[in-house]
């Protein structure tokens, strides 16, 4: 308990430290580019998620997050030569936003689905289950919608993003198996998946070959690099 209540108290400083560089760094000397920022913003949602995952509430406010890292993706959009570009095109960065976006959708299709299984095992209301499977549906929707966007219409996709991106598609295919294929476009679902299961196999094994098998200090780098923190060093 002591634990818990020393992380929340750290969660908030690291929150209010972050606004405070935000509304007042130029004036003290120490705001960073606005590229750092968006990085920051990035980190921050992937740590909160990180720990919704453990079941830990959300005291920061994860969805304000993601509306201020979109503002700011959409405000270097406008300016050429934008430092946030430099290492990764916008399609690289919107991708990387959509891809906490959609492990943000992902995870709340995962409680829905706890939700249904304790529904199920209970006497609960028919309105009550029903309710939670509209639940699930509109999360998994939005998760695989994400998914197909930048699978199609990007040119290049970020090998982490493209496999949520077919994990998404996979379940919301799954999901949708005995609905005669209406919301897949006519298409066999057993057809559909086991394309995208081939897709994601042909992603997974290009990853690992990205990296030196015996190289365990890079992977555990990569690894690692993919995690969120509350760390100040960004600034």
């Amino acid at each position: 308990d002591e634990a818990e209540r020393q992380g929340s108290m750290d969660l908030s400083t690291c929150q209010a430290m972050d606004r405070e560089v935000v509304d007042n760094g130029d004036r003290e000397g120490f705001e960073g580019e606005r590229d750092i920022y968006f990085e920051v913003l990035l980190a921050r949602i992937k740590g909160i998620l990180s720990l919704m995952k453990l079941g830990y509430e959300d005291e920061w406010g994860i969805e304000d997050l993601f509306d201020e890292a979109r503002t700011e993706l959409v405000s270097a959009l406008k300016e050429p030569g934008h430092t946030l570009f430099a290492d990764v095109d916008p399609a690289g960065q919107m991708q990387k936003l959509d891809e906490t976006l959609m492990d943000f959708f992902l995870h709340h299709d995962d409680d829905a689905n706890e939700d249904r299984s304790l529904h199920d095992s209970s006497s609960s209301s028919a309105s009550i289950h029903a309710s939670t499977i509209r639940a699930q549906g509109l999360q998994l929707e939005r998760a695989a919608a994400i998914g197909i966007r930048m699978l199609v219409e990007d040119d290049f996709v970020i090998a982490d993003s493209a496999l949520l991106a077919l994990k998404a598609l996979i379940g919301f295919v799954e999901a949708n198996r005995d609905d005669d294929g209406d919301d897949l476009g006519g298409v066999d679902p057993s057809d559909l998946q086991s394309s995208l299961f081939g897709y994601r196999q042909q992603v997974t094994e290009a990853l690992s070959l990205s990296l030196p098998s015996g190289d365990l200090v890079s992977q555990e780098t990569f690894r690692m690099s993919n995690y969120g923190d509350f760390s100040m060093e960004f600034f």
